[in-house]
């Protein structure tokens, strides 16, 4: 009876270690041989605005594409240790400036594959904003509090101030176009799209009922979650590449 619980206390011990044997550090040199991968710049698709009474985020474009490709970096850095390494931004905004690259259309295969060769990366990932939906779900009584403060201190300006910002309830869906890319070959090995929703969420809208104030943290919140969804089956298509080599 001892000898059966001893052994189940080693499997267990070594089912615990296993992943961390698996994960063991590389050399500096074997870490040298690990392919590289470049992100592009995000762009919003013509129609990706839906339902935006209020301006301004489409304006914010290059700040969402930011976020989007940390969100990137972050997963395939952390789920892809010891199979493949990310660009860094620095590099590829070099590379941008010198072949005067602006990223206002759809990117064609053969600029891509001058991008990944200046870049010395084997595979460029590509990824467009098709959807970043927007619905008002309701909203609460900003008028309600300038006109209070208006009254209280028989100053209208007072009022005005601290009515300047309604907060409403909202929903935003969004959506992601994902492609993964050989530079040698200019083959498209995997593309992926994938949606998601957050429901009955706070959001600042200015006084006059202009604009929706943009939020980091929401933009993170909605994107995520497709994110670390895609980011396996980018990583599977590229082991696969490379084993097929």
């Amino acid at each position: 009876m001892r000898l059966h619980k001893l052994l189940i206390s080693l499997l267990a011990v070594f089912a615990l270690a296993a992943p961390a044997l698996a994960q063991k550090k590389l050399s500096k040199e074997d870490r040298a041989k690990l392919p590289r991968i470049a992100i592009l710049d995000f762009k919003a698709a013509p129609d990706a605005w839906h339902g935006w009474r209020y301006g301004g985020w489409g304006n914010q474009m290059g700040t969402i594409s930011n976020q989007l490709r940390d969100l990137f970096t972050t997963e395939i850095v952390a789920k892809g240790k010891n199979k493949i390494r990310v660009i860094e931004r620095e590099r590829l905004q070099d590379i941008r400036e010198e072949l005067n690259f602006q990223q206002s259309g759809e990117v064609d295969t053969a600029t891509v594959q001058k991008i990944g060769k200046l870049l010395g990366v084997k595979y460029v990932m590509t990824g467009k904003v098709t959807r970043f939906a927007y619905k008002e779900a309701g909203f609460s009584s900003g008028w309600g509090v300038g006109a209070l403060v208006g009254r209280v201190t028989g100053n209208g300006m007072a009022g005005a101030v601290a009515g300047s910002v309604n907060v409403k309830k909202a929903s935003f869906t969004g959506r992601l176009d994902i492609r993964l890319i050989e530079v040698e070959t200019g083959e498209i090995l995997g593309a992926w799209k994938d949606e998601d929703k957050l429901d009955d969420t706070s959001v600042k809208v200015a006084g006059t009922g202009t604009e929706v104030q943009y939020d980091e943290e929401l933009v993170n919140k909605v994107f995520e979650p497709i994110v670390e969804r895609i980011t396996p089956k980018l990583l599977r298509a590229t082991v696969a590449a490379n084993e097929d080599d």
